[in-house]
């Protein structure tokens, strides 16, 4: 899976908990912080309103799924 961040090196990992390790880190543990802006087959595109990034996340339809997930599961995502 590969995240897009505003810098211009994209972050690698080779599985969804890690991914999911990111945000989250991204969030500085802040729950309800994120905004999801867009979620389509190849791509979730979430917001950090804390740190300023856009995070967009690439990868299979079903890793992408199972991120979404966690994160509405975990209550990172803001209502």
């Amino acid at each position: 899976m590969t995240i897009l961040t505003d810098t211009f090196i994209p972050y690698e990992y080779d599985n969804k908990r890690d991914v999911l390790n990111f945000v989250i880190s991204r969030c500085q543990g802040l729950q309800k912080s994120l905004r999801l802006v867009e979620k389509d087959n190849e791509h979730l595109l979430v917001r950090c309103p804390l740190s300023g990034d856009y995070l967009g996340i690439l990868g299979t339809p079903q890793e992408l799924d199972w991120v979404d997930t966690e994160l509405r599961k975990r209550n990172w995502y803001r209502n």
